[in-house]
């Protein structure tokens, strides 16, 4: 029994986790562009098609003045991402198919024990109550 609340804490811990992978990495056009005067490196990302995936569709606010738009984005790397869901569904089936047969055996495993230790009416105790008391009380 302690095997079964065990999978279920590690299915409620997993699958919250799944869903927040989504949201880390999604699909669409990501730059990341130098540092401008009082800002640090920074990363824009919007989503859009492929062909428009570069800094002038991509970076908003534009962080320079309209003059130096053109030098800072040839400064800033722009690259389109795109998960492979497939792939993603094909694993997660797997896994999800691998834990829950070992969770169908544990269970079944336990039930098996339950059957196989179950102790018979009619024999007979190895010690007595009596007999295991001091004879000299």
């Amino acid at each position: 029994m302690k095997s079964v609340s065990l999978a279920a804490i590690f299915w409620c811990i997993l699958i919250p986790s799944f869903e927040t992978s989504k949201q880390l990495v999604p699909d669409g056009c990501y730059c990341v562009c130098p540092p401008y005067q009082n800002l640090s490196e920074i990363m824009f990302w919007k989503k859009i098609v492929q062909d428009d995936c570069n800094c002038l569709y991509t970076v908003e606010p534009m962080p320079v003045p309209r003059h130096e738009v053109e030098e800072y984005c040839l400064l800033c790397d722009c690259k389109f991402v795109e998960r492979n869901k497939t792939t993603t569904k094909i694993i997660l089936i797997v896994f999800l198919s691998v834990f829950g047969a070992i969770l169908l055996f544990t269970v079944f495993s336990m039930v098996v024990k339950h059957f196989i230790h179950k102790p018979i009416a009619y024999t007979k105790p190895l010690h007595n109550k009596e007999e295991s008391e001091d004879p000299h009380a």
